[in-house]
């Protein structure tokens, strides 16, 4: 038998009023004030986003069922592991800045049919026919009445410009010493200066005496065609600057000539003779040779002595460059396409395909026109749409009075690494095309010997030919993309903090648009605290159930 007095009786609360007590207490450890009442407001959002994220590890900071010292451990991971992932993240920025393309070899047997062989300039150093210039040419061009004076003031001009380069018009300074004559030069203004020098050069008949390709007899007359370059006036093999060039490379897919084959005799072989003695002048002996792109309008210069044999063995090199790299700056991938037209540093002659030796050629007009106002026609391409003035036989004067600029080049780092003895020169900084073709070449000289070589044709001998069947490729591509990039990214924050890219989307989503929706009332959280609900506690007695009501939360 139960009685009534021995039944549960509820136990009065520790703090007297339960609820009241209970409220103040908590309203003691609430922040107080507006930041208090935002994290009240805000503290069940986050707990429902830590519950409910994919990364790994969030969820464990809000998770009830661990222990403080737990929790506390867990958000140190995750500050390690950030750490971490943020670290390698900006590695492979640096490196994705830094180091975004790379060269290696694409083919090391390139066969070198597959390269059109080079473009070669023959540029004698004796080039006038001295007696068409003095006896003929003054009558031509200035008329049969001219004066003693005006005949020699023409005949040592056109001897002193006709010899000269654009980096070597030290030539001239023999014609400028004489100060007399040289003031007279504007009566010479009337005059064309390339016209006048391509009327008093040898014929191509003067100085040839035979010329063979891949070992076949040729015209040399027909295979060679007469330039200005920046070395003067040149015979050049395999070019294509003339609009004849050009055509016939549109009509012959032959053109420019290739060949299969290296080695002594393979390629051009050409014997040189001076056809009349008496054109000869002294100290005018052997030739100037050029090795250039057949795209290419001149290149630098090598002498060959007279009376030798000299041959010439080039080994090709061909660089492309991936399109993807055109998502680079020419700076940053170190070339230019030949349609980037409207880069600033894009320099090329009118006309003519992108070289990087055609941009220093331009360059190089750029600085003669604005210390001279004036482009030479005997070392640059003219053409119609040039907004400059043709240097005139007095401009010649500027352009002597400038030659120490004009005969040295350099690139604007070039300090930074050479103590450099030349204050006045040309600076160009041009771009390598993306597409280069370059020729390393090998020159050795030895005497001639009729014997063995049969060369009684001529006194000076080229044997210019390739010293390999085959040549190394190179290719330039992009060495970390976007997209490789990206890969690393996602494949850093899935190894340190298990997420993905849908986790990124997950973090701005709860913080923008889901946010929004909480702060507005018009998002239910899905773990909001539940109500509080009696509990029943039944105890028998006899027959008959006892079931008082207790509040618990």
């Amino acid at each position: 038998m139960f009685y009534p007095l021995e039944l549960p009786r509820p136990r009065k609360a520790l703090y007297g009023e339960y609820g009241k007590k209970l409220g103040q207490i908590r309203a003691q450890h609430e922040p107080q004030g507006s930041a208090g009442k935002l994290w009240r407001l805000l503290l069940p959002y986050l707990k429902e986003y830590t519950a409910t994220s994919s990364v790994h590890g969030i969820r464990y900071l809000a998770d009830p069922k661990l222990k403080y010292f737990e929790r506390i451990i867990w958000l140190l991971i995750l500050v390690a592991t950030s750490i971490g992932a943020s670290i390698v993240y900006v590695d492979l920025s640096e490196l994705y800045q830094s180091m975004r393309i790379q060269t290696t070899i694409k083919n090391t047997m390139y066969p070198i049919f597959a390269a059109p062989f080079p473009a070669v300039g023959i540029c004698p150093r004796n080039r006038i026919n001295w007696i068409k210039l003095e006896n003929e040419a003054p009558y031509h061009f200035l008329g049969p009445n001219i004066s003693a004076a005006e005949k020699e003031l023409f005949v040592r001009f056109f001897t002193s410009a006709a010899d000269s380069h654009l980096t070597r018009l030290t030539e001239m300074s023999s014609f400028f010493n004489n100060a007399p004559l040289a003031a007279n030069l504007t009566l010479l203004d009337v005059l064309d200066v390339a016209t006048v020098i391509e009327y008093v050069l040898l014929k191509c008949s003067d100085f040839f005496s035979a010329c063979l390709w891949r070992g076949n007899p040729q015209n040399c007359c027909e295979i060679f065609e007469l330039q200005f370059t920046e070395s003067g006036s040149c015979w050049v093999f395999n070019s294509l600057i003339s609009p004849a060039r050009r055509q016939k490379e549109k009509d012959n897919k032959y053109y420019p000539r290739r060949t299969p084959q290296y080695g002594e005799g393979s390629g051009l072989d050409v014997f040189l003779r001076l056809r009349n003695s008496s054109l000869i002048r002294p100290n005018k002996r052997g030739v100037y040779v050029m090795i250039k792109q057949p795209q290419q309008w001149s290149d630098v210069v090598r002498h060959v002595p007279h009376g030798a044999q000299t041959q010439i063995s080039m080994v090709p090199r061909i660089t492309t460059t991936d399109q993807r790299t055109r998502a680079l700056t020419p700076r940053a991938r170190r070339c230019i396409f030949p349609d980037e037209v409207t880069h600033p540093q894009y320099k090329n002659l009118p006309g003519f395909e992108y070289w990087v030796g055609n941009c220093r050629s331009k360059c190089h007009q750029e600085h003669v026109i604005n210390l001279c106002k004036c482009s030479p026609s005997v070392f640059f391409p003219v053409t119609d749409k040039d907004n400059f003035t043709v240097c005139r036989p007095s401009d010649f004067k500027c352009l002597h009075d400038n030659r120490l600029t004009f005969s040295v080049e350099r690139h604007p780092q070039e300090d930074e690494y050479v103590d450099n003895l030349y204050k006045e020169s040309m600076i160009c900084n041009c771009f390598i095309s993306c597409t280069q073709l370059i020729f390393d070449r090998v020159f050795s000289s030895s005497t001639l010997d009729n014997n063995d070589t049969h060369t009684e044709l001529g006194t000076i001998r080229l044997d210019i030919f390739y010293q390999s069947g085959w040549f190394i490729q190179y290719h330039t591509n992009m060495r970390f993309t976007f997209v490789e990039l990206l890969a690393s990214f996602g494949g850093i924050i899935g190894l340190f903090l298990g997420a993905s890219l849908l986790s990124a989307f997950e973090l701005v989503y709860f913080f923008t648009i889901g946010l929004y929706l909480y702060l507005h009332g018009e998002r239910k959280l899905s773990f909001q605290p539940r109500p509080l609900q009696p509990a029943v506690i039944t105890i028998p007695f006899g027959q008959r159930k006892i079931t008082p009501a207790k509040y618990i939360r």
